[in-house]
């Protein structure tokens, strides 16, 4: 029997699942492990959502990638990158906030700004002091180089390879409803696993690294400057990444905050005539990558391999940066 309808969905709506009466001996007893782990998983999160400090992380689940744990990455990344992610996940991180519960000597403030409580948000992304002495525009730029270099051999060795095709095709028919209008880069898709970077091979990478980057000016003028910029002028077509590090509490926040700050820029593009993508990154603090980079780097054709490869090592950099900052956050 197909699930029930949903709302107005229809009958054959959502996932099907074998009748428990036809299932064989076999899948039962697997039907029956998985909602026995189920019901663990759950019991699980009710005992860990008990917990004030050790809850948080829940928050911000959803909108972030899993971490790989492997054996592989426990040994790349070495004891004190691992202990130091899992505390400030966990909050068990020692702070001046969480020193001052037991130490009555300690008045929790940040010791570098001296003003607001020294959690772990506030110390890896939140503290004036550290921000106004470029502490975090430091970890932003390693993180951005990992992405930059990363992309940049993806253009270069893969897309801009003769072995691209840059022919195009039509797969499928797109259907607007009365009164809409048709999105950009719906109606026609690339053939050759490169997402919006299919059909050309003379894609540049410009990166805010090193040197000021200026937003070229047979695009359209304006002052702003995005982290990474991918142009072809064959195809007439733009995209850019803008970079957050934040702390893992403000990944939404941030994420809408920057898409919203290019919007003036993507309209201007798109009326001279260039068809452009606009992208929100970001990378928790924590070393806790978001699905926003992920989403990013599938656009454009990044799979398998490569992919996993810039969110471990994006999330390594970020963690290992961010673990200096909090060594450091007691000296000014």
């Amino acid at each position: 029997m197909h699930s029930q309808p949903h709302r107005r969905a229809g009958i054959g709506f959502g996932e099907w699942k074998k009748p428990w009466e036809k299932l064989s001996k076999k899948e039962r007893e697997k039907e029956v492990l998985l909602r026995v782990r189920e019901n663990i998983c759950k019991e699980r999160e009710v005992q860990v959502g008990s917990l004030e400090m050790q809850s948080r992380w829940g928050e911000w689940r959803d909108l972030v990638t899993r971490t790989d744990m492997s054996w592989h990455t426990l040994f790349k990344y070495g004891d004190s990158l691992i202990g130091f992610m899992l505390s400030a996940v966990y909050g068990t991180l020692i702070t001046p906030a969480l020193a001052s519960k037991w130490n009555e000597e300690e008045d929790g403030k940040c010791k570098l700004c001296e003003d607001k409580m020294g959690t772990v948000p506030h110390i890896l992304a939140g503290c004036p002091t550290a921000l106004s002495q470029g502490r975090y525009r430091w970890r932003h730029d390693k993180v951005l180089r990992q992405i930059a270099e990363q992309v940049t051999f993806h253009c270069e060795r893969r897309v801009n390879s003769s072995r691209n095709s840059t022919s195009v095709t039509r797969l499928g028919i797109e259907f607007v409803p009365a009164g809409g209008r048709k999105k950009e880069g719906t109606l026609r898709k690339e053939a050759s696993g490169f997402g919006v970077l299919g059909g050309a091979r003379d894609w540049t990478v410009l990166s805010d690294l090193d040197k000021q980057l200026k937003f070229p000016a047979e695009i359209a003028q304006t002052r702003l400057r995005p982290d990474l910029v991918l142009l072809s002028k064959s195809l007439k077509r733009v995209l850019w990444w803008e970079l957050t590090v934040p702390s893992e509490e403000r990944i939404a926040a941030s994420h809408e905050l920057k898409l919203d700050r290019y919007l003036e820029l993507q309209a201007e593009v798109q009326a001279n005539g260039w068809s452009c993508y606009s992208f929100a990154v970001e990378v928790g603090a924590r070393g806790v990558v978001a699905a926003s980079l992920e989403q990013a780097a599938r656009k454009i054709g990044l799979t398998g391999r490569p992919l996993k490869k810039l969110v471990r090592e994006c999330g390594k950099k970020a963690a290992h940066c961010s673990r200096w900052i909090y060594l450091l956050s007691r000296k000014r």
